[in-house]
């Protein structure tokens, strides 16, 4: 038997291939099936990172160091094509729907997910091949918990959305608003997934993982979105713990209270820092779901865009929002680590039996 996976996975973003690798390892080694990621590149999608490749801010220190990085920031770049290249397996390079349409790979069954690949503002419109529009027996389709990125579609929008999803098999999305957005379209219960991240367990996440070149103790700052909310409270962590205070930075823009800011690294660097951190202050979403897999002590500042799924997350969990996010107690929040490991345990070993089910038994 062989799977064919489909989502945002050779892109300019940690969390986009880190989760398409997590799909593939679990479908892989719970299955015990091959496994092939879709190599589809949406249009829109390679326009965009293209874009991001230029420093896109307001902020004039920002521009000048994003014009005077762009060399590391290209290298970064093909660090993330080498890890994909290297930790997981391509079909053939198909650059349009079309192309998909017409060259189908030879697989048994079809997963499209994680992340955010049923979101229009991030592809220009719903595209139809992370529908798995391409596939004709709805007996092979499944969707592995993708996410809408909001709860709120234009009525053209909605109406494709409806039409897709009657021609599937098995449907899973991410996040609550998503199950309730998939029954008010089509009636189907949608089952509510973890992100495909949470399917490894730490000493999986290890066996990738540079070790950083960071000597003594550090937070971690990490930020998606840029929003100077997140340095004041990364500030006032660095004041409080003593302790240096490391960046994974996008345009190399060092503020005077940050100590390393880092830029060319790629996913495996990515996970070592946050597995040697200890403190880590974001505003990412899959910054949050590595601080809780390495169980770290976090500050998560809500992202202006795309808060949805950050919400959800915590929700699941039992995280109080208001505990983290209050800044008289985000300097020393904490939260039952032992409950989260019990939950995300769970949630996984669910997820597991739904891509068995769903991929092992005839449709």
């Amino acid at each position: 038997m062989k799977v064919g996976t489909i989502t945002f996975h050779f892109v300019n973003n940690f969390g986009g291939a880190l989760q398409a690798y997590a799909l593939q390892k679990t479908i892989a080694d719970e299955c015990r099936t091959e496994v092939e990621i879709i190599d589809y590149r949406n249009w829109f999608i390679r326009f965009t990172d293209t874009v991001r490749l230029f420093p896109i801010t307001t902020n004039k220190k920002e521009f000048r160091s994003g014009l005077k990085t762009m060399k590391q920031r290209l290298r970064r770049v093909r660090r993330m094509k080498k890890f994909i290249r290297s930790k997981c397996k391509l079909t053939r390079l198909y650059s349009s729907g079309l192309a998909l349409r017409a060259n189908v790979p030879d697989c048994d069954k079809f997963v499209c997910g994680s992340d955010q690949i049923w979101n229009p503002f991030l592809t220009c419109g719903l595209a139809q091949p992370y529908f798995l529009g391409f596939v004709k027996d709805m007996n092979k389709k499944i969707a592995y918990a993708p996410s809408f990125g909001s709860n709120k579609m234009l009525a053209i929008q909605a109406k494709k959305i409806k039409k897709y999803l009657n021609d599937f098999n098995a449907v899973s999305v991410r996040e609550h608003d998503g199950a309730v957005l998939v029954k008010m379209l089509t009636g189907k219960d949608a089952v509510q997934l973890i992100d495909p991240a949470f399917l490894l367990k730490k000493e999986d996440w290890d066996a990738i993982s540079v070790k950083p070149r960071i000597k003594g103790r550090y937070i971690l700052l990490y930020i998606m979105q840029r929003d100077d909310n997140v340095y004041h409270y990364a500030k006032k962590i660095k004041e409080k713990l003593g302790i240096q205070l490391v960046e994974i930075s996008r345009y190399g823009y060092k503020p005077d209270f940050v100590d390393v800011s880092l830029i060319d690294i790629g996913p495996g660097e990515f996970i070592g820092l946050f597995q040697n951190a200890d403190y880590i202050c974001t505003n990412s979403y899959h910054g949050l779901i590595f601080s809780l897999i390495f169980e770290k002590e976090f500050c998560q500042i809500p992202c202006k865009k795309f808060y949805l799924r950050i919400n959800n997350l915590l929700k699941l969990l039992r995280i109080n929002t208001s505990e983290v996010l209050n800044e008289g107690e985000s300097l020393s929040a904490r939260y039952n680590k032992q409950a989260v490991r019990e939950t995300i345990s769970a949630e996984r070993e669910k997820a597991v039996r739904y891509l068995k089910r769903n991929i092992l038994e005839e449709g």
